[in-house]
């Protein structure tokens, strides 16, 4: 059997409501209030994808003040052109005059550009916050049994794929107290720059376990046009992150050297294994991924789990793309403790 995973915010949640979840009367009241700001952060972290939607608003009636018309489409073309364009402003200023540079910067970095930097800035501020680095120190376990569950089912290469800018599934994920993430990312140092890593598609392709950032993420960065990964503590200026028009998010996607190498793993990996568990992501925004579904996994032999707190709706979601297969409902409801997380991927790595 081989597994692989499309995990979205509904993860987040199931994390937030187990550190929410007081540990018993021998706590005392500071590790119950330590616990409560490790919740509420992730909580935080979380809601910030909907701060996306305000901005492209403002940038839309910034448009109509200016009397100029343009579609959502046409717009979001042009946002991701122009975040291409100022990762290589370096250079264009050598052959562009100033003037017209200015007038860009008046339009796009002034606001746009710096709202995504805002955004990207409160990712890396809630993850370097204290709250978010006892994150692991309440799934000590996870890491260690989850891996045991793989390789003693030899269950080969498992694959994960989420959509979701933060990286609370890469720190449940990663050992503790010390030790390393147990899934990886394909990204490794950057022979052109010392101080980003790149991706090796190849990495991909071969390690046993990785997790990819189908829509990029808050340490994902331009340079030059190309994305890249930040290094720890790296202030990130130009941010990779998909939003807004669900019917967009494949162009922009396959525009992107990283995103698009991990769309391409993740056709792959459909055409391929046989059972897929959708966890925590209503799919209702996902119409590249329903592609995906229905072109290379809608086939006799396999089968689909959808996972979450309601279930039902991820499957009246994905049934219009796949009926060759069973799908399979488990709901997340009452999931509350460390236990019942590894009970639960217990189950889902069958």
């Amino acid at each position: 059997m081989s597994i692989a995973f499309i995990v979205g915010n509904g993860f987040n949640y199931i994390i937030g409501d187990i550190i929410n979840r007081p540990a018993g009367a021998l706590e005392t009241p500071e590790q119950l209030h330590e616990r409560r700001a490790t919740a509420m952060s992730i909580r935080e972290i979380t809601a910030l994808w909907q701060k996306f939607d305000a901005v492209f608003l403002e940038l839309s009636n910034q448009f109509q003040e200016r009397g100029i018309r343009i579609n959502h489409e046409e717009m979001i073309r042009m946002i991701y052109a122009v975040i291409n364009l100022f990762s290589s402003i370096s250079g264009f200023e050598q052959v562009i005059p100033p003037s017209d540079i200015e007038k860009l910067r008046s339009v796009f970095d002034g606001f746009l550009l710096d709202k995504i930097r805002e955004i990207a800035k409160e990712f890396k501020d809630h993850e370097d916050s204290d709250a978010y680095s006892r994150i692991r120190s309440y799934f000590p376990t996870v890491p260690a049994t989850v891996t045991e569950f793989i390789q003693s089912r030899q269950l080969g290469k498992v694959r994960v794929f989420t959509t979701n800018y933060d990286g609370i599934f890469d720190t449940i994920f990663t050992n503790w107290p010390m030790g390393g993430f147990i899934f990886s990312d394909g990204f490794i140092k950057s022979n052109s720059y010392p101080d980003l890593l790149e991706l090796e598609p190849a990495y991909v392709a071969s390690n046993t376990l990785v997790a990819a950032h189908l829509h990029g993420s808050y340490r994902f960065t331009k340079r030059f046009g190309r994305t890249y990964k930040t290094r720890a503590n790296y202030d990130n200026s130009e941010p990779v992150m998909v939003f807004n028009n669900p019917n967009m998010k494949e162009e922009i996607v396959r525009a992107d050297n990283v995103l698009s190498a991990y769309y391409q793993h993740l056709a792959l990996i459909l055409k391929k294994y046989d059972k897929l568990v959708i966890l925590g992501n209503s799919m209702e925004a996902e119409p590249h991924i329903k592609k995906l579904i229905n072109k290379y996994f809608n086939r006799e032999g396999t089968s689909i789990t959808v996972c979450s707190r309601n279930p039902s709706t991820i499957k009246n979601e994905v049934l219009p793309f796949y009926n060759r297969g069973e799908i399979h409902e488990l709901s997340t409801n009452g999931i509350s403790t460390e236990q019942d997380l590894i009970d639960l991927f217990d189950h889902l790595l069958r």
